[in-house]
């Protein structure tokens, strides 16, 4: 009986332990941070977080890559191989750009988006697409490399 006791005790042990780890790195992402993967990416757990002079990355096990910037806003969300939530481009995206994937039946493909002062872009499968924030422009290649309208 004493045993099973001390079993039991060794193993909530090594579960508090183990949940204390992985709090560790939930407790040190900024609030911005935090609420960006609770909304877009809700019970997966932030494997590692690290910052920089420029922003920060965090990492969900197994899965999603986000670089923030300074401000923590979101400047470039990778799937590594899985594909992006379709309300994180409804919610992220232009809606011009959105509205261009939706027509083109893309929302379901997107495995990385990232953005800078100037443009949006947008991987899928085999290809990607490009959007000027000033003019609105979207462009994509075409079958020579080039990229069209």
């Amino acid at each position: 009986m004493k045993s099973n006791i001390y079993t039991l005790i060794i193993f909530f042990a090594t579960v508090l332990a183990i949940a204390a780890c992985e709090n560790e790195v939930w407790d040190d992402l900024p609030s911005p941070v935090a609420n960006f993967f609770t909304t877009y990416f809700p019970g997966q757990e932030v494997d590692s977080y690290t910052t920089t002079d420029n922003g920060s990355t965090a990492t969900v096990k197994g899965g999603v890559s986000v670089t923030f910037n300074s401000s923590n806003s979101w400047i470039d969300v990778n799937g590594n191989g899985s594909v992006l939530p379709s309300i994180l481009l409804y919610d992220q995206l232009p809606q011009k750009l959105y509205n261009y994937l939706l027509e083109t039946e893309s929302t379901e493909g997107v495995y990385r988006i990232s953005r800078n002062s100037r443009r949006y872009h947008v991987e899928l499968k085999d290809t990607y697409v490009d959007y000027d924030i000033k003019t609105g422009k979207i462009d994509y290649p075409t079958a020579d490399g080039r990229t069209a309208a």
